[in-house]
């Protein structure tokens, strides 16, 4: 469960992000207020740089980064991602479905989280190489296919 070791290629480059909505978007510190979104309650795609990876019980898990996406509501936020289902990912042909945290502060610890203290927005989505990565993986399993239209 995990990442491929080639992904570690990525650091200090920039990947996508696209928030999907499920388990919904919320505020870990405060979950009673509700999270900045803008369709659909979870945020638009956007591209974070990769600033350090890093390993949970032997395996590659995730990475730290920092959004980098002009205008967008979380620009210049810090990022902790991690995959969240078995397997193992890339960001290019099998990309990892992955919970992520963005905050203030660095995040820190065994998982890389960010603690209480500042706003931290909890989500999930997809990373990819870049977001046509992540149109060509939605396409390849139907997501957002419209059934009444076949």
């Amino acid at each position: 469960m995990g990442l491929n070791e080639n992904c570690k290629t990525y650091l200090n480059e920039l990947v996508a992000f696209k928030p999907e909505y499920g388990w919904g978007w919320t505020r870990l510190d405060a979950p009673e207020v509700r999270v900045p979104a803008q369709v659909n309650g979870v945020p638009f795609p956007f591209h974070c740089r990769i600033r350090e990876f890093f390993d949970f019980h032997g395996e590659l898990r995730g990475f730290v980064g920092r959004v980098e996406q002009l205008e967008h509501i979380y620009d210049g936020l810090l990022v902790s991602v991690s995959t969240r289902v078995v397997g193992t990912f890339n960001f290019t042909d099998n990309l990892p479905h992955c919970d992520i945290q963005l905050g203030v502060d660095e995040p820190s610890g065994d998982f890389l989280t960010f603690v209480s203290g500042s706003p931290i927005v909890n989500g999930f989505g997809v990373v990819g190489a870049s977001l046509q990565h992540i149109a060509e993986r939605d396409l390849k399993i139907g997501f957002g296919k419209n059934p009444s239209s076949e």
